[in-house]
């Protein structure tokens, strides 16, 4: 799976890739900058799991993206829907075996890559610009649009929340995650010590913490937030933790010492927007531990006894 360096800074979003619909032009921005991404990882020699985080990312995000351009056609009655939908349906289909088949060994990375810089710019060339000139015609459909693409009861812009890891393509990778949901308030640390002089300043609403820093891991981290000891009150957050292990074990410990939940990796947007969500939603109730303040997770029920 050794990728080819002639990928970096692989591909522009030039003037040609363009559509000149602002909603349209942003989500390709936001897919093209996820590509790039994808070419950094692969470029600096990254695990699987941050490879295999951003490329569902970026068939999560490409859903999403259809998805808004699907309504645009439909509230503008748009005549070329059918045979743009249908493209859309291949596309979906094509992105997702692709990213399959480069993590099940199948297909290399200078495939994967050439895979998907024709795939976005063929589809923006040859569909989506024939699309942006209907749409310039129909003051307000982008309006519409954004009310109807709300997630939930979750405000998402006006939502902060901190990212804690010390590897850079994995922080990218999260702020790219959380901007597909919207997040417009997103804090950057490059360790948990740094986290917590941050979280003194600034009202912090969700955390998303890497399990396996050094010198001070997630666990650690965690538990010095819970402590109340550093000017963070550790009721007003949600914590997460992106980890390799999700053995029951490993969940005890890490919810023992304050997190609310493991996300487990490779990541995916729709399973971090589902934990977040969880947790605003239906806030944990806290209690005392020792020195630390910590959510207490709800057993399963248990099952009634069957009747006679």
């Amino acid at each position: 799976m050794g990728f080819v360096g002639d990928f970096m800074a692989f591909l522009d979003f030039s003037e040609q890739l363009k559509v000149g619909f602002a909603l349209i032009d942003d989500d390709h921005k936001i897919l093209i900058d996820q590509i790039n991404m994808l070419a950094d990882s692969l470029a600096d020699g990254d695990d699987q799991d941050a490879i295999g985080s951003v490329l569902n990312v970026l068939v999560d995000y490409t859903e999403f993206h259809f998805g808004r351009e699907q309504q645009l056609m439909e509230q503008t009655g748009y005549e070329q829907s059918p045979g743009h939908l249908r493209e859309h349906a291949v596309l979906v289909k094509q992105v997702s075996e692709m990213s399959r088949r480069y993590q099940a060994g199948e297909a290399t990375a200078k495939d994967l890559m050439n895979f998907l810089k024709v795939w976005i710019t063929q589809h923006i060339l040859k569909s989506d610009k024939a699309l942006a000139q209907h749409l310039l015609a129909h003051n307000g459909s982008t309006e519409l649009v954004q009310q109807a693409s709300g997630q939930g009861e979750i405000q998402w812009s006006k939502l902060s929340v901190l990212i804690v890891d010390d590897q850079f393509n994995f922080r990218s990778l999260l702020r790219s995650l959380l901007n597909t949901l919207g997040v417009t308030h997103i804090h950057e640390a490059k360790s948990g010590h740094e986290a917590l002089d941050m979280m003194a300043n600034f009202p912090v609403d969700v955390v998303l913490v890497d399990d396996g820093m050094k010198p001070m891991d997630g666990i650690s981290f965690t538990k010095a937030v819970r402590s109340g000891k550093h000017g963070v009150n550790p009721k007003t957050l949600v914590i997460l933790m992106p980890s390799n292990e999700i053995t029951k074990d490993y969940l005890l410990r890490a919810t023992q010492s304050g997190v609310h939940d493991l996300v487990v990796k490779p990541l995916a947007a729709k399973t971090v927007r589902g934990r977040i969500e969880r947790h605003l939603r239906q806030p944990l109730p806290f209690r005392q531990m020792g020195d630390m303040l910590i959510p207490v997770r709800q057993p399963p029920a248990k099952p009634h006894a069957a009747r006679v």
